[in-house]
């Protein structure tokens, strides 16, 4: 590699006059240039070409040299800003302030005004405007400022003056002049000095171009593929859905839906908070606190409470209070918490750390009551003698739901809610297969499953499967498709099987 020095000159200085006439005679013939005006002394590797942007652009990435940095810090920022609006197209990002990091971590808090995808960004940095700008070119070739600053950015233009809130955007033209914290920054059409040779001084560029071009494809892809696909709403499970636990459903409509969707009528009412939903595993806990959410329009997590143990270890009462600041900072906000007895075990064991949970808990339920938050919680468990009694009195879960097994009824409609849009056979003989899943003691759970079930046998019994994988599967057979008698006769006999070999965990066993 031939490593040559690098004669650097500043247009700007006062003494550059010589300089600029050896430029404009040597596009005539050649002369001996005359002596430069030298502001540092740096190398050149001559195979610079490998790290242009492009052609038209000589911008150079990666590090600059302080020296050439300082140098090119000597150029007004109007002009380099100037210099750089010349070569900017649409999807490329300038960005001007202190220092890059600074830089960056300002932009990132108005990402929501860059409206197309960065292919170019190209850093411009300055120690004396106290503020980060960024400089885009819209979908009508106009240049837009964003404000990426905490306080309002001062836009002048045609004699009159406005503002820009924190992390708003406005487009600029030849003339204005913007403000912020006592920084004045002149938007210019072209630079004073021609500086198209200065940018890999002036600028740090970072190209995205290919990264860019690639998530673009992929996106328009899939936007396309959405187009001409039939796609079907999500079903929303709403109290329509919920079927054999109308107590229920009564209890949490009185107790929450009502008081959100009249609040005056509850005014002095003191409402519960805290629920603990008791019952067989598959009875629809879960199921009936996403209706209740659904219907109210609130927003939730749903969380398990193993799950919290192990996540939350070490600082478990951190977690509990960012879940219940987020709670409130979002009400009406619903908390669903499964197997809550992994968390709120009665104290006064040797665990030291469950016991902190418990009292943590206890404090986070008496604020929500003592303020009157719109935040409720669900805590769902198949153990609730487990629970701490402080847990379950009044004024923390003081209202206990428990959820029974369905009754014939409840088995039918369950049946007819989970087999909606299911190919049935017209002759399908419901009443004798709800009767037989009753017999089993089913819960929802287990109706649910025994469709889906009964679905996968037809489809083996038909052929489907079979014509899956040779992938000879037509319209037609999934047209004439239906499941029949024999296939939920099939699906019951082997849950009925599942359940006999079932054995008890520990030292019972046989």
């Amino acid at each position: 590699m031939k490593i040559l020095p690098l004669q650097m000159f500043n247009p700007y200085n006062q003494n550059s006059q010589q300089q600029n006439a050896y430029i404009q005679k040597s596009c005539v013939k050649k002369s001996a240039p005359p002596p430069l005006m030298y502001n540092t002394m740096v190398l050149r590797d001559t195979g610079y070409n490998s790290l242009l942007l492009n052609k038209n652009n000589p911008v150079f990435r990666g590090a600059l040299e302080k020296s050439a940095l300082s140098l090119a810090k000597q150029i007004p920022l109007d002009d380099r800003l100037a210099d750089a609006f010349s070569f900017m197209k649409h999807g490329d990002l300038i960005i001007t302030g202190k220092n890059i990091k600074d830089s960056q971590k300002a932009m990132m808090e108005s990402l929501g005004k860059l409206k197309n995808v960065i292919k170019r960004a190209f850093f411009i940095e300055d120690d004396n405007f106290n503020g980060t700008l960024g400089f885009t070119k819209n979908a009508l070739n106009e240049t837009e400022v964003i404000n990426a600053n905490p306080g309002r950015l001062f836009l002048t233009t045609d004699g009159k003056e406005y503002y820009l809130d924190a992390h708003d955007s406005y487009y600029v033209i030849n003339g204005d002049s913007l403000k912020y914290n006592g920084s004045i920054l002149n938007i210019k059409q072209e630079p004073k000095t021609n500086l198209s040779m200065h940018r890999h001084i002036y600028a740090k560029a970072f190209d995205f171009q290919k990264e860019a071009d690639e998530m673009i494809e992929k996106q328009n892809k899939k936007s396309l593929m959405q187009i001409f696909q039939e796609k079907k709403p999500a079903h929303k499970v709403m109290f329509s859905d919920v079927a054999g636990q109308d107590e229920i459903v009564n209890e949490l409509k009185e107790s929450i839906l009502y008081p959100l969707r009249m609040p005056r009528a509850y005014e002095n009412m003191d409402l519960t908070h805290g629920f603990i939903l008791t019952g067989p595993p598959g009875t629809g806990k879960t199921y009936i606190a996403n209706a209740l959410r659904n219907e109210a329009g609130m927003k939730g997590r749903y969380l398990n409470g193993l799950e919290l143990e192990s996540k939350w270890v070490g600082e478990s009462e951190k977690g509990w209070r960012d879940l219940f600041d987020e709670a409130v900072s979002n009400q009406p906000y619903l908390i669903f918490i499964d197997e809550f007895d992994a968390v709120a075990r009665a104290r006064g064991g040797s665990d030291q750390f469950g016991d902190k949970v418990v009292n943590q808990i206890l404090t986070l339920m008496t604020d929500i009551d003592d303020n009157k938050h719109d935040v409720f919680v669900l805590a769902a468990t198949n153990h609730f003698d487990a629970l701490d009694p402080a847990i379950i009195r009044s004024g923390r879960f003081g209202k206990h739901l428990h959820f029974k097994l369905p009754d014939l009824d409840a088995t039918r409609k369950i049946f007819d809610i989970h087999s909606r849009n299911k190919p049935l056979s017209e002759d399908l003989s419901k009443d004798a297969i709800t009767q037989k899943m009753f017999d089993l003691k089913a819960s929802g759970a287990d109706i649910k499953r025994l469709i889906s079930d009964a679905y996968m046998k037809g489809y083996r019994r038909a052929g489907i499967l079979e014509k899956l994988d040779k992938n000879a599967l037509s319209d037609a057979d999934l047209d004439n498709f239906r499941i029949l008698d024999e296939d939920f006769d099939s699906a019951i006999q082997a849950f009925a099987e599942g359940r006999t070999k079932r054995k008890p965990i520990g030292f019972n066993q046989k």
